[in-house]
């Protein structure tokens, strides 16, 4: 069976991809998203880097495990917050609320992985370029997301903006239950 393990991973909206034959594990230390795990300045264990513009950065990565064989694709998906790469100069509940903003947009798509992994077509002749199509294209969304998110909330320093995206996640989480229980 072929295994390609893709990795969303976030603080500077980078992307890893990584292929090779076996099962990658998340870092020593992440906190998982299944059931929505709200942060805490506990959490964040970096040392801030002191000449960085923001107050604080998320580490989180979505992660992909897939194989295949002759008949069928297989996959499993984690979203992972990563305290040991996780920093905060400042320890505010509105920064936090940010934060949290963040891990629960890399929860959203993963769920729009599953969705987009749940409608593909399995074909073994394509599928490792068709998976890493699927993923580029989530990648690239998410990547913009977490920009405009920044932006338009001016990294949680504009109150009223934070406040509306709050809600627009919730509802977009909201939307996309049915993707919740992702394998």
């Amino acid at each position: 069976m072929r295994t390609l393990t893709v990795i969303m991973a976030l603080p500077y909206f980078l992307l890893i991809l990584q292929s090779f034959f076996g099962v990658l594990t998340p870092e020593k230390e992440s906190i998982n998203w299944r059931s929505r795990r709200v942060l805490t300045w506990a959490d964040f264990k970096a040392k801030p880097v002191e000449t960085a513009l923001n107050a604080a950065m998320t580490s989180t990565s979505i992660l992909i495990d897939f194989g295949y064989d002759n008949a069928a694709m297989h996959y499993h998906l984690s979203c992972v917050f990563y305290p040991e790469k996780s920093w905060s100069k400042v320890s505010s509940a509105r920064i936090l609320g940010h934060e949290q903003g963040h891990f629960d947009v890399s929860q959203l798509f993963t769920r729009k992985m599953h969705k987009a992994l749940s409608n593909y077509t399995f074909s073994r002749a394509t599928a490792d370029r068709d998976i890493k199509a699927i993923y580029q294209k989530v990648a690239t969304e998410q990547s913009k997301y977490q920009a405009l998110y920044d932006q338009q909330t001016n990294y949680s320093r504009d109150a009223t903006e934070q406040a509306a995206w709050e809600i627009k996640i919730k509802q977009e989480l909201s939307d996309l239950v049915a993707f919740a229980d992702y394998p």
